[in-house]
């Protein structure tokens, strides 16, 4: 992956839903190529705002995986063995982890990370969790800085890119939780942070958008 990747990366985003679109529809804003994949190859979930960018494709996950820079799963954390198998030899790419097991039972529940890397090999892989929406909890500072996102993971490769591109995306303030030994302790933290935030919003009023 050269240099010019950083200006314009082909990302393989795989996912349907609200989170998937927020993802793609920032990446598209940056100039970025996007190609959205998903496991029932239903091209009916683009919506028709990014319909409208000519710098969206739709393609299998094997297309997706095969031509993008950057691999970022945004499924149901149940569906990640199953994308984890279609991605084809992804050894040498930066794998980008947005899954969360928030809407899932404890017997359900899914270490992604550990399935990502036992089924693809793939060295690169980071997990994420953005704080867009924390106004509606306690403000996450960590001394005098309000983090935008956290990150775990133990490719340093696969931090840096991710840091790059959310810069990009308008992200300046990042914490990094370490390398795989604080994966539990980021999804329960993530699971717990979504929950109150789901709770909240439903006695809270309106809350300002916050611009990152």
């Amino acid at each position: 992956m050269g240099y010019r990747t950083f200006v314009s990366m082909k990302i393989a985003l795989i996912g349907t839903g609200a989170i998937a679109e927020a993802y793609a529809r920032r990446y598209l804003h940056g100039g970025h190529v996007v190609l959205m994949a998903w496991l029932d190859s239903d091209t009916t979930g683009i919506s028709n705002e990014l319909a409208e960018y000519d710098n969206l494709y739709a393609c299998s996950i094997e297309e997706a995986a095969a031509a993008g820079d950057l691999i970022v799963i945004t499924t149901p954390p149940k569906d990640v063995r199953e994308v984890a198998y279609w991605l084809g030899d992804v050894r040498r790419k930066v794998i980008v982890d947005c899954t969360s097991n928030v809407h899932t039972d404890s017997e359900s529940q899914v270490s992604t990370v550990c399935a990502i890397k036992a089924i693809t090999g793939a060295a690169h892989i980071v997990k994420v969790f953005g704080t867009r929406g924390y106004e509606r909890l306690l403000r996450p500072l960590f001394g005098h800085e309000e983090i935008q996102l956290i990150m775990v993971g133990e490719s340093k490769k696969a931090k840096e890119i991710v840091k790059i591109l959310s810069i990009n995306l308008g992200v300046q303030r990042f914490f990094d939780m370490g390398a795989g030994e604080a994966i539990p302790l980021f999804n329960e933290m993530t699971s717990a942070w979504r929950k109150l935030a789901i709770e909240q919003s439903k006695t809270l009023p309106a809350a300002v958008p916050v611009k990152i």
